[in-house]
C-alpha cells in the first residue's frame, strides 16, 4: 500500500512540476497574449466537458482524439492510464455531463491547467465512484483543440 501512495505522489508531483514549468514560460508570453479569467474559465470548463464527453461515448476512437500522446492518468487508488491503453480500456459510465464547481484555470503559452470539483453520477467496474470530488486536469494547445496530458482522479470507490 505505502508503495501505491509513493508512486501517486510522485505522479501528483510530476502533474504539479508540469503546471510549474507553464508558470515560469509565462514570463515568454507578452501579457496581451492572455485570456481574461472569464474566457479562461469558459475555455476549461469546455475543454473538461470534451474531455467527459469523449469518455461517455465509449468511443475509443473519439477518446482518442481529446488526448496528447503523452496523456497520464492517475486515480486515487494509484491506478494510471497512458493514451495507449486508456481509451480500450474498460471505461467509467458516466449517466450525464457532471456539474463542474470550484473552477480554477490558468493558462501559460499552450497550457491549461484545471482545477474543480465535480459532482458526477459514475460507475467503474461496476463499482460505484464517488459522486463529489477533486479533479485535476492539464491540457495542451495543438492546433485550436486543447488535448488532454494529464488527468488526476481523486474520487475513492464507494463500498
Amino acid at each position: 500500500m505505502a508503495d501505491v501512495f509513493r508512486r501517486a505522489l510522485f505522479i501528483l508531483f510530476a502533474v504539479i512540476l508540469y503546471g510549474a514549468a507553464g508558470v515560469w514560460l509565462s514570463s515568454v508570453v507578452p501579457a496581451g497574449a492572455q485570456n481574461n479569467p472569464s474566457d479562461l474559465a469558459v475555455q476549461g470548463k469546455n475543454a473538461i466537458n470534451s474531455f467527459f464527453g469523449a469518455i461517455m461515448s465509449g468511443d475509443p476512437e473519439k477518446l482518442t482524439t481529446v488526448l496528447a500522446p503523452d496523456f497520464q492518468l492517475l486515480r486515487a487508488d494509484g491506478t494510471r492510464q497512458d493514451a495507449a491503453n486508456y481509451p480500450t480500456s474498460e471505461l467509467p459510465i458516466i449517466a450525464a455531463l457532471p456539474t463542474i464547481s470550484q473552477l480554477r484555470v490558468t493558462e501559460t503559452g499552450d497550457t491549461l491547467v484545471a482545477t474543480y470539483v465535480v459532482d458526477v453520477n459514475e460507475t467503474r467496474g461496476g463499482k460505484v465512484v464517488q459522486s463529489v470530488a477533486p479533479r485535476l486536469t492539464v491540457f495542451r494547445k495543438s492546433d485550436d483543440q486543447w488535448l488532454v496530458v494529464a488527468h488526476g482522479n481523486f474520487a475513492t470507490i464507494e463500498e
